[in-house]
């Protein structure tokens, strides 16, 4: 990647359409398997979630790649240049760098994994998005359904990632309108394997809505784990257990919860 280019706050759209040819260069896209899916609650508008195959990401300074396979809704397609449609307001939303916030974290086959989210502002104009934009492709973080700066106006981006062991994956990404949030038994969640999205979908990951105080995952043996909330820090032995956790940024509490070894996800629902 061309380092000139990730500093640039004048990136062009043939500038984006490059980057995206330099990340998928070289990688096989497959099809997504069956059992990463995707399960919402009530869904407003095309909302997507991008769940991706469990490969290296791909971010300045490592020699892994970036190997997405979607599993997707629909997009709205290619849009045009768009204003802020919000007033500004006295506070400068955070634009260089995103909020992070570790889900959960665990240990498996002895080997330490871990689920974490970052959540971008939404910018609320042409240049705030572009500088954005520029700090987002720094650090390898590239909205897929993106055609050109002024997309991100007015939206916050989330980006989940997950380590097992010493391999860092990109599994999820999305693009929300500002304040967009789940309410009442809301519920939108992705599923895939911890090591490879070969393996059975054990690991969940969700949003709810704030108010929301359980969630239940059910196992396809019949099993089911029960999530409550969880402060951010409540580690127990070294290891940020499992439950529902509010996110830096986030409109929406999250959630993961991991499927016993020999079973896999069935469905996940809010019931308390």
């Amino acid at each position: 990647m061309n380092a000139d280019r990730e500093t640039n706050h004048d990136m062009t759209n043939s500038d984006i359409a490059l980057l995206l040819a330099e990340a998928a260069d070289g990688v096989e896209i497959g099809i997504a398997p069956t059992q990463a899916v995707i399960r919402g609650g009530r869904r407003r508008r095309a909302r997507r979630w991008a769940v991706a195959t469990v490969a290296a990401l791909a971010i300045v300074g490592s020699t892994g790649t970036l190997a997405l396979a979607g599993l997707s809704g629909h997009g709205d397609g290619h849009r045009g240049a768009q204003v802020a449609t919000h007033p500004p307001t006295s506070v400068t939303p955070r634009l260089s760098e995103p909020l992070s916030t570790l889900l959960a974290s665990g240990t498996e086959n002895g080997k330490h994994w871990e689920v974490s989210v970052d959540v971008w502002a939404a910018p609320r104009n042409a240049a705030e998005a572009q500088t954005q934009l520029t700090a987002m492709t720094a650090v390898g973080e590239f909205p897929g359904d993106l055609r050109q700066a002024s997309d991100l106006i007015g939206k916050s981006a989330y980006f989940v990632h997950m380590l097992y062991g010493d391999r860092n994956s990109l599994v999820i990404h999305q693009m929300l309108p500002k304040g967009e949030k789940q309410t009442g038994t809301d519920l939108v969640s992705g599923a895939s394997g911890l090591k490879s999205s070969s393996e059975p979908a054990r690991l969940v990951i969700g949003r709810i809505a704030k108010t929301a105080q359980q969630v239940t995952c059910t196992w396809k043996d019949g099993t089911s784990t029960v999530l409550h909330r969880v402060s951010a820090d409540a580690y127990v032995n070294n290891v940020l257990p499992q439950g529902i956790r509010s996110v830096e940024g986030s409109s929406d509490n999250w959630f993961v919860c991991l499927a016993p070894k020999g079973t896999s996800y069935d469905k996940a629902e809010v019931t308390g």
